[in-house]
């Protein structure tokens, strides 16, 4: 238990590494290129992110959880899963890799900007350089190589700044695009070379080689990772949807630059509390399988409380200092992207609520719904930025992502509420958000913007907040005990 401990705490790390090394792609990257090139950048990188969950998503996580189900006495199976896997996952490679370059034209004409037609076909490498290294990184979860999962991971977040940032100084878009493939083509060839020597080994190995590929196993994982495929596919496009819309609507590069600025600092909070996704899927399937709805109740009592405590004030404050936040990452050229940040934020907060609800109903099992309200989301999302964008600009996109936010995180909270236990507290969410707002006024009446500065003001007015917690006795000592019994853990 205490080995599986250490490896659930070595992956959140990687993870957050991974994170990180985004944001400083992101923010370099936006200085490197002017708002018109990190544009550019910035379509074609969300739509192969949109196109590589295809490959990159469905096959490898249908192989992590077949993997994982076998007992010691069938180690064989293992490679008889492996074999299956890759055939139907070089296939898709195959299909989607090809689709993609021939299709660049059309979706640069979609976009209204035949210029973009070159950048679509060089960012098909990324297909299967991305799919290749994600089918390992799933295989060695499925085989219990954490230590080695978490190793790549990190690997790729240190090749990620080193190889885009490297290429994107030198030869700019282009450059970044290739480093975007070369990347993940460098940990997939890693993960071959170290695969012979991971911890998980047979004596019999040309097992693997020899026997007969099992198509209706093929079938099996491509079932399996169906429902996954659908729900990413309109989540990664509901989250990514309106760079596009900008893009075709307004035609300018620019504005798309700048649009990308404000949804890249606004996804702070997601990322933020993307360890809760970690801790809770696995938790609540073991609950909820053993039938302990008390235990069940309580956990999601305590996890949304400290989701909703931390997560409304810093939201509130990031909002209220956005113009700061964007030149902190961009400089000074982007500042014109604070206004859209200060609402596109409180969207993408309401998206993180609804994302750790959904890994909370996928561990109980409930996979229906995930995918019907991420396709709800998308075709409002999509709606709402046709009609407001027109009328509004960048502002109406932004609004288009927080109201279509806030219904599918509400429409998620009451069905989670109901289907697996009561865990929401409406008195000490309405604390929470009234003293949130009284330090977001606290800020706008006595503190400055500025680029730096404004970190120490997040700092005293959080303080403030806790303080105000403490004394309303919404934090305690039994709070204080349990987060720190809970990280020791």
């Amino acid at each position: 238990m205490s080995s599986l401990i250490k490896a659930s705490f070595w992956l959140s790390i990687s993870e957050l590494i991974f994170n990180i090394s985004g944001y400083i792609i992101h923010a370099l990257m936006g200085r490197i290129l002017d708002p018109a090139g990190y544009g550019k950048f910035s379509i074609i990188i969300t739509f192969t992110t949109m196109v590589v969950i295809l490959v990159g998503r469905g096959i490898p996580i249908s192989t992590s959880k077949y993997l994982g189900e076998i007992t010691s006495d069938k180690a064989n199976e293992f490679y008889h899963i492996k074999k299956s896997a890759l055939f139907v996952q070089f296939f898709v490679i195959t299909i989607v890799t090809i689709g993609y370059f021939l299709l660049a034209p059309i979706f640069a004409n979609l976009l209204n900007d035949s210029s973009l037609t070159n950048l679509f076909r060089i960012s098909s490498l990324i297909i299967p350089a991305f799919a290749l290294s994600s089918f390992y990184a799933y295989y060695f979860t499925g085989i219990k190589a954490f230590k080695t999962q978490s190793f790549l991971k990190t690997w790729r977040s240190i090749l990620k700044v080193l190889l885009i940032v490297g290429l994107g100084y030198f030869y700019k878009v282009k450059g970044a695009i290739v480093g975007q493939a070369l990347a993940p083509f460098v940990v997939f060839l890693t993960a071959y070379f170290i695969d012979p020597f991971t911890k998980f080994k047979l004596k019999n190995n040309k097992s693997f080689k020899n026997k007969p590929l099992d198509f209706k196993l093929a079938k099996k994982l491509s079932l399996f990772a169906g429902p996954i495929v659908i729900f990413m596919l309109f989540y990664e496009f509901m989250l990514s949807m309106n760079l596009y819309f900008v893009k075709a609507l307004m035609n300018s590069n620019e504005l798309t630059g700048i649009y990308s600025a404000a949804s890249t600092v606004s996804r702070i909070p997601y990322y933020l509390f993307f360890f809760m996704t970690i801790i809770l899927l696995p938790k609540i399937s073991e609950l909820i399988v053993n039938n302990k709805k008390k235990q069940t109740e309580k956990l999601l009592q305590n996890a949304f409380k400290y989701l909703f405590l931390i997560l409304t004030p810093i939201t509130l404050l990031l909002s209220l200092f956005s113009e700061s936040a964007v030149r902190f990452f961009y400089g000074s050229q982007y500042t014109s992207a604070g206004p859209i940040m200060s609402i596109l934020i409180f969207g993408f907060a309401f998206l993180t609520i609804f994302y750790i609800i959904i890994f909370v109903l996928n561990g109980s099992g409930k996979n229906k719904f995930p995918v019907v309200t991420a396709i709800s989301g998308t075709l409002l999302n999509g709606i709402l930025n046709w009609l407001l964008i027109k009328k509004m600009g960048l502002i109406g996109s932004a609004w288009s992502t927080t109201i279509t936010a806030f219904i599918i995180m509400l429409w998620a909270l009451i069905y989670a509420n109901f289907k697996i236990a009561k865990f929401i507290n409406l008195v000490s969410l309405l604390k929470y958000l009234t003293t949130s707002l009284l330090i977001y006024l606290i800020g706008y009446s006595f503190f400055s913007q500025g680029r730096f500065i404004f970190i120490l003001w997040l700092i005293i007015l959080l303080t403030i907040y806790l303080i105000l917690m403490w004394l309303t006795k919404e934090i305690n000592k039994k709070d204080w005990d349990y987060l720190i019994n809970s990280f020791k853990k």
